[in-house]
């Protein structure tokens, strides 16, 4: 279910709009942070230029390139903000061939390889992690509500329109039962 380059808008960002990533930021940060104080450094990264976004302006600072499309052809963006309790969470910008040209995504930024379980403070980090996952499903799902483009959103479109055109083989009259001889053996 990876995009494919032949769809269009695959390959680029297509059209992201500042509108629209700052109304995505603004949902993110109204989650992570529920009092509504930022640290300083959070409101530095918010000051960007007018107008369209580009390539050209993701890859530089406060933006990190954070992997790659699934075809390779183009970055991944994010954008370090973090939350009341762990700085690392960060808003993800991925291309994608939807009508917008991106998705957005949150990646939680914690997952360690080489965790500890023996550690004494091992199940205040997984508790961090859930309360991580918590904030990442909620901000992914009120970007959804806004009408910003996520994955899940995708998905759902996908399944629909496959749902909706089923390939069915009705080559073979049905007889509304099933085809099996007295025994039970496939007929």
């Amino acid at each position: 279910m990876e995009p494919t380059a032949s769809v269009p808008g695959a390959g680029g960002l297509g059209e992201l709009r500042i509108d629209s990533l700052r109304r995505s930021v603004e949902i993110y940060l109204g989650i992570a942070y529920p009092s509504g104080n930022l640290p300083e450094l959070i409101r530095r990264r918010l000051a960007w230029p007018e107008g369209s976004f580009t390539e050209s302006t993701l890859s530089r600072p406060p933006f990190e390139r954070a992997g790659r499309a699934a075809d390779g052809s183009t970055n991944v963006y994010a954008l370090r903000l973090g939350n009341a309790r762990y700085p690392h969470m960060k808003l993800q910008i991925q291309p994608w061939p939807n009508e917008a040209g991106f998705l957005l995504s949150v990646n939680t930024h914690d997952q360690v390889a080489g965790l500890d379980v023996g550690a004494a403070d091992v199940q205040a980090f997984r508790d961090l992690q859930a309360e991580n996952q918590r904030l990442k499903e909620a901000i992914e799902a009120a970007w959804e509500a806004a009408g910003l483009p996520t994955f899940l959103q995708y998905l759902r479109a996908y399944i629909q329109s496959h749902a909706e055109s089923p390939e069915v083989d009705d080559s073979t009259p049905s007889t509304g039962r099933d085809a099996t001889d007295t025994a039970g053996h496939p007929a």
